[in-house]
């Protein structure tokens, strides 16, 4: 009866095992892990007053605008556009060179803060290759105002603050 019993086990033992494993005898392929997808970095976001916002108004581009030194109809939102550059874009002005008026750091940076400010409160504005801006309400006109320039109104491509009113042009050339 010993004799059984060592053969029932072993047949029990030889059965278990080839049920545990399965009926493949290669080990079942290991599950691939997905690859880990890089999380995309941040879009920066603009700094203040550094992008003009669209004009909805349609262009103008008259073959022959009429311009000549009007009195300037913009000034007070002139002045408070660079009084909110001030505040907001520091960076750009060294306010300890006031010789003329503070001191700007990036011409054109601040040329375009002053219209992207002009531009919140409602006007279309765009920085001439000439170093003026151009501000307009409508189609009917538009004033060029030089914003930067070196004392004595040399060619703007100094650092004086300045607000000199150059004109109006109608209709607008922009």
């Amino acid at each position: 009866m010993r004799k059984l019993t060592w053969v029932v086990l072993a047949v029990a033992v030889s059965v278990s095992l080839h049920t545990g494993c399965g009926s493949s005898t290669t080990p079942a392929a290991p599950t691939p892990t997905p690859e880990a997808t890089p999380t995309p970095a941040p879009t920066p976001t603009p700094q203040p007053l550094s992008v003009i916002p669209p004009c909805p108004l349609p262009a103008s581009k008259p073959t022959g605008p009429d311009c000549q030194d009007h009195p300037g109809r913009f000034t007070a939102a002139i002045f408070a556009a660079q009084g909110r550059v001030e505040k907001v874009r520091p960076d750009l002005l060294n306010f300890g060179d006031v010789n003329g008026g503070y001191a700007v750091r990036d011409v054109i940076a601040y040329q375009t803060a002053v219209v992207a400010a002009l531009g919140e409160a409602g006007y279309c504005g765009k920085v001439d290759h000439e170093g003026e801006i151009a501000v307009k309400t409508s189609n009917d006109y538009n004033e060029q105002w030089l914003i930067v320039s070196h004392a004595g109104w040399g060619q703007p491509i100094s650092k004086y603050v300045t607000h000199k009113y150059k004109g109006e042009c109608v209709p607008s050339t922009f």
